[in-house]
């Protein structure tokens, strides 16, 4: 099926098939049954969306982009949640606890397909937006804390978008929480990705350190960053042996806060 996505967006593929791939195993390290939904009705063919080292990877990396947004929503019970570059992700099925308000934001393309597999859930609002205009989010609520999550997102942007999209954050919240994925420079040549290199789309932005965000709008502050081979050194043999050998090249969760607590 053709599903008309950008080069970008047609990377939420490659998570979409990690998960539905994993969800279906007998011991699988994460559940996520839309995924495994997904990829049937779209009939989409994962030969080259689900390959071994990026497998692993990407389940780590749900793991701890899980495990993150959980804890704040627990530290803020009622937050406004936004998931930038959504994709065809599935999260509010498991950060949801009766309370927040989630937002699935990307672009055209990518919404359109996502609604043509996700209904409509209270509480759960998908919208087409630039997140880089700093007027993006002028008119959400602004009453309660944000949790920002920008997954398999930053390293196709360049310098320049990444510091529009924190003006947009800054400008429209006046604090909150950002949960970005950040990927190293040595990282992005795409011959070294066993499902990139097959993409069309091209890395725009890395780093050594999670301080080089912080250099591009001095209002975000790094809280904390994890390599994704320290979650993949508490699963399988498999996926510690490839944690370990991909230390140095990993990409990382960097936590950040703006504004007041």
């Amino acid at each position: 099926m053709d599903l008309k996505l950008g080069d970008v967006q047609g990377t939420a593929l490659i998570p979409l098939a990690v998960r539905a791939s994993e969800s279906r195993r007998k011991n699988a390290r994460i559940q996520d049954p839309k995924a495994v939904e997904i990829m049937e009705k779209l009939q989409i063919d994962p030969k080259n969306l689900d390959r071994l080292i990026t497998h692993e990877c990407v389940v780590a990396r749900s793991i701890l982009f899980d495990s993150t947004v959980k804890k704040l929503i627990s530290q803020y019970p009622n937050a406004l949640c936004l998931n930038l570059g959504c994709g065809l992700d599935d999260r509010f099925s498991r950060m949801d606890n009766g309370a927040i308000d989630w937002y699935n934001i990307d672009l055209p393309d990518s919404i359109e397909v996502r609604r043509r597999v996700f209904g409509e859930r209270e509480r759960e609002h998908t919208l087409s937006k630039d997140i880089m205009d700093e007027n993006c989010f002028q008119d959400f609520p602004k009453d309660r804390p944000v949790i920002a999550v920008a997954e398999g997102l930053f390293m196709y942007f360049s310098r320049e978008q990444i510091s529009s999209v924190l003006r947009s954050l800054q400008k429209g919240f006046p604090k909150g929480f950002l949960a970005a994925e950040l990927m190293r420079q040595r990282s992005m040549n795409k011959k070294r990705h066993d499902t990139l290199r097959y993409s069309r789309a091209e890395f725009g932005w890395g780093c050594e350190n999670g301080r080089e965000l912080e250099s591009m709008n001095p209002a975000f502050h790094l809280l904390s960053e994890t390599n994704f081979s320290d979650e993949m050194q508490k699963s399988t043999f498999l996926s510690r042996l490839i944690g370990t050998l991909l230390r140095k090249y990993n990409n990382r969760l960097a936590l950040y806060q703006w504004g007041e607590e």
